[in-house]
Formats: structure tokens, C-alpha cells, sequence
């Protein structure tokens, strides 16, 4: 059932009045009001079309005290939420503003990142030319995994994996240095 408010018109605009009207009449009547006056405040028809929603839907779930100026009061709750929104916004902005400078600082140069994919390509291709124990040894264990854990996916016991770890250690190095060309 819908709340009765009472309203009238004077001079084009939305006032309260002694004679009845329902909410959805208020509504009606007054929302062009309403969102007129929150799109001077916010420069954004939308948020204060939005705002206004939010104006109204306050006047239906909690209505003020008196009914004496209706529209004043809508004018007034729709203000403070404006003011809300905007201060929203500007925190939203300055938020986006800090990651968008710290991004800055982390901007790789070209070189760098050339560098970076040739040293990946390199050891991919270095971790394909050692035995299939080996390099599921050395993933593994690079990827977090205990020696009980690389014993159980390498199928073998958990004493030998610190020699099977390090004999592949050594067969990539020396694979990887050779293909560098460095030997030192």
C-alpha cells in the first residue's frame, strides 16, 4: 500500500499541502524537480538521476517528521547525497590517480623487457633437453615443493631427491652456459 503524502502545485512547482496524494503522485510531480536541481549540483545528469533515486527512495523508507515542505526536503536530502557522490568520485579519482603513478615507476624498458624474453625463451629451451625427471624435478622445486612431494610425483625415494636435484642443477647450468657461449 503506498504511503499518502500530501503535495500541490504552486507556480509549476511541488509543494505540500493539506489535500492528499500518494507517493507515486509526489514521485510523479516532483522527480523532474528534484533531478533538475541535482544536475546543477553535480554537472552529470545520470548520477543525478541516480542521486534522486536515492533522494526518493529515502522519502518513501524514512519520511521526515512533518509533511510541511516537501520538496524542500527533498531538495535537502538530495544535496547531501550530491555531496556524498562528489566526494565519492573525488576519492575514487585520487585512488585511480595513485595507481595510475605508481604504474609509472614499474613502466620495463624496451631492453629490458627483449632481455627478460630471450633469457625465458633460453632456459625453456635449455629445461627441454634434460631428462623428463630432471626438469619435473627442478620445476618442482622451484614451484614450492618439499623433497617428500617431488619423491612422490618423481616416483622415487624422498632420500634421493637432493642428489637428483643437484646432479639437474649442474646438467642445466652447464647446458645454459653453452648456449650463452659464457663459460666463466
Amino acid at each position: 500500500m503506498a504511503k499518502k503524502l500530501n503535495h500541490r502545485w504552486e507556480k509549476g512547482m511541488c509543494v505540500p499541502d493539506a489535500a492528499g496524494g500518494s507517493f507515486e503522485e509526489v514521485y510523479r510531480d516532483c522527480y523532474g524537480q528534484v533531478v533538475g536541481r541535482l544536475v546543477y549540483l553535480l554537472g552529470d545528469r545520470a548520477a543525478a538521476e541516480d542521486v534522486a533515486q536515492e533522494a526518493f527512495l529515502r522519502l518513501y523508507t524514512v519520511p521526515p517528521p512533518t509533511r510541511e515542505n516537501l520538496l524542500g526536503w527533498l531538495y535537502r536530502v538530495g544535496a547531501r547525497l550530491a555531496m556524498n557522490y562528489l566526494r565519492g568520485e573525488s576519492r575514487r579519482r585520487k585512488r585511480e590517480k595513485q595507481v595510475w603513478d605508481s604504474r609509472i615507476g614499474d613502466v620495463i624498458p624496451l631492453e629490458e623487457v627483449m632481455w627478460r624474453q630471450e633469457t625465458v625463451r633460453a632456459v625453456r629451451e635449455v629445461l627441454l633437453e634434460l631428462p623428463d625427471r630432471d626438469r619435473i624435478a627442478l620445476l618442482l622445486r622451484h614451484t614450492g615443493f618439499s623433497y617428500r612431494e617431488i619423491a612422490q610425483v618423481i616416483d622415487v625415494a624422498p632420500a634421493s631427491v637432493g642428489n637428483i636435484l643437484a646432479r639437474a642443477q649442474r646438467s642445466f647450468l652447464e647446458k645454459y652456459k653453452k648456449r650463452k657461449g659464457d663459460e666463466s
